[in-house]
């Protein structure tokens, strides 16, 4: 009991002096640092928020008027600086964890939340790995005005709250067998599956407008051979100019309403093994072989769990942190200039 006291009177006194830090802050640095926001014993300046704002700017710059964009970065600079103040909670919240109720009438302190090396440079490694070559990988930071090592502080936060949230919130939601058949009993229509076919195609793409009736005869052309006997797949190798030409022309599945209407009025009247007539769209002249239909039906519940579980953890991952970064901000000292 005593040392259930000791550790609640150590965790008032230092939110209290927590407080007498930021109420220093906010009073005696001067103006000309641009802090917006103070958040216990750290600031929130404006450049940190405009480089978060920046690239929402360029965003909204390229296909909006100045005064609209003007209107929506008033409204939108709220919300950013919201994230970045529970980002700073919670790696605060990281770095010194609050004493907690570890168990019925005990009092403890989960230990810090640490990053490795490695860790960091894994998701360097992938960061250049979508880049032709570290050349092009060094440009693009140089562009955006960050050097490799911001790009690792900020992958650091970024696993350290990865981490935070996975322990505070994620790791303690759990879906239960009865949740996932409640849920899939209360929104059967969400597991209805529409009419799709799995299809291999053809495309012909004229060179230019006066190009239409040179392509248009060569689908029909194409046709006729498969129609003959000709492998459809070959074909499609030889002669398509669509992006799958290589695999055949195969596209997988198509759920009807997802397509052109064009397309989706003769592909939904093809049986398995069918070749549909030449169908002309925008991009060019089309084909299309059914290789297996499905009707509409409903998923089953087995087919459907792995789904709804994902639903139902997300949904009460979002409530759960929810309540946990309001708790963290009621015992902060938080202040927006």
């Amino acid at each position: 009991m005593i040392r259930k006291f000791l550790s609640l009177l150590l965790f008032f006194l230092t939110a209290y002096c927590l407080q007498l830090t930021a109420v220093f802050l906010t009073a005696v640095l001067p103006e000309e640092l641009g802090i917006v926001a103070v958040v216990n014993d750290e600031v929130v300046t404006q450049a940190e928020l405009e480089k978060a704002l920046a690239p929402i700017y360029l965003q909204l710059a390229a296909s909006r008027r100045p005064e609209e964009v003007a209107r929506e970065m008033e409204k939108i600079r709220s919300g950013i600086l919201g994230q970045l103040i529970e980002e700073r909670l919670m790696l605060q919240e990281a770095r010194n964890p609050r004493p907690v109720e570890v168990s019925k009438g005990k009092i403890g302190t989960l230990p810090p939340i640490t990053v490795t090396e490695i860790e960091i440079d894994e998701m360097v490694n992938d960061a250049i790995a979508k880049f032709d070559d570290e050349g092009e990988f060094e440009a693009a930071l140089e562009a955006q005005g960050i050097t490799l090592e911001d790009l690792r502080s900020r992958y650091r936060d970024q696993i350290t709250i990865e981490k935070l949230v996975w322990r505070e919130v994620r790791s303690k939601v759990a879906v239960s067998p009865s949740e996932v058949t409640a849920y899939y009993d209360a929104h059967p229509e969400e597991f209805d599956l529409p009419a799709a076919v799995s299809a291999a195609t053809i495309m012909i793409r004229p060179k230019d407008p006066l190009d239409a009736p040179r392509a248009s005869q060569q689908a029909e052309e194409i046709r006729r051979r498969a129609l003959a006997g000709e492998d459809f797949y070959d074909l499609a190798r030889r002669y398509s100019d669509g992006p799958n030409a290589q695999m055949g022309g195969r596209i997988g599945f198509l759920e009807k309403g997802k397509s052109l209407k064009e397309i989706d009025s003769v592909l939904f009247t093809l049986k398995a093994g069918e070749i549909s007539p030449v169908v002309k769209t925008k991009a060019g002249f089309h084909l299309f072989r059914a290789e297996a239909v499905r009707p509409s039906r409903r998923a089953s519940l087995e087919e459907a769990q792995a789904n709804i579980r994902t639903r139902i953890v997300s949904q009460k991952a979002a409530a759960r942190y929810k309540e946990w970064i309001e708790k963290l901000k009621a015992v902060a000292y938080i202040t927006i200039k």
